[in-house]
């Protein structure tokens, strides 16, 4: 009997485990933070035990997982964005709204591979280039302003984020991120 085109049914079922149980941690992790049990997450995408740990061994490498996908996440919108003289202060604002989302990855992913984390970042960083060179040229950002600051104001927002994870959320959200809009981008 010959294969069908595309993946084998028990791959693409896999394929759709890995997927409910990434959205199960981005909702499990938003909600009650980054100590969350595995079983937790498990139970939210009404699954098994067994299965959450047949694809994430840690909750870091589950966050890691998570992170990875959010910087895919941030590279599409950033295409799409492309051309668009606003462009950078709207990635700029799906970063913070993914930031705030996902505060407690933060924490999670404090002991991960620098290697890798810093190869997440360069990809959000090229993503970001662009855009911030488009905003220079027609004068949204102020004057010397440039990727590095953005990416600066992304690690401020995540520690400010991490430290304020379960309590003052939306009060904290909108003062963090009219602060960081008056420092980067002209009114």
């Amino acid at each position: 009997m010959g294969r069908v085109r595309g993946m084998p049914p028990k791959r693409r079922d896999a394929a759709r485990n890995r997927e409910r149980l990434l959205s199960a941690a981005r909702r499990v992790f938003a909600e009650q933070g980054h100590d969350v049990p595995l079983e937790e997450v498990a139970r939210a995408a009404e699954m098994s035990r067994t299965t959450i740990y047949r694809n994430f061994a840690t909750r870091e490498e589950l966050a890691a997982e998570v992170h990875e996908d959010n910087v895919a996440r941030i590279e599409r919108r950033a295409a799409e964005l492309a051309g668009r003289d606003d462009g950078v202060v709207e990635l700029f604002d799906f970063v913070l709204a993914m930031q705030a989302e996902h505060r407690s990855l933060t924490r999670i992913l404090s002991a991960a591979d620098i290697e890798w984390f810093a190869g997440l970042a360069e990809r959000t960083r090229a993503a970001f280039e662009p855009l911030v060179e488009r905003a220079k040229t027609i004068g949204i950002v102020h004057a010397g302003v440039g990727v590095d600051d953005v990416m600066l104001a992304f690690s401020m927002a995540g520690g400010a984020f991490a430290d304020h994870a379960l309590s003052g959320r939306s009060a904290v959200d909108d003062r963090l991120r009219g602060m960081l809009h008056r420092a980067l981008f002209k009114s």
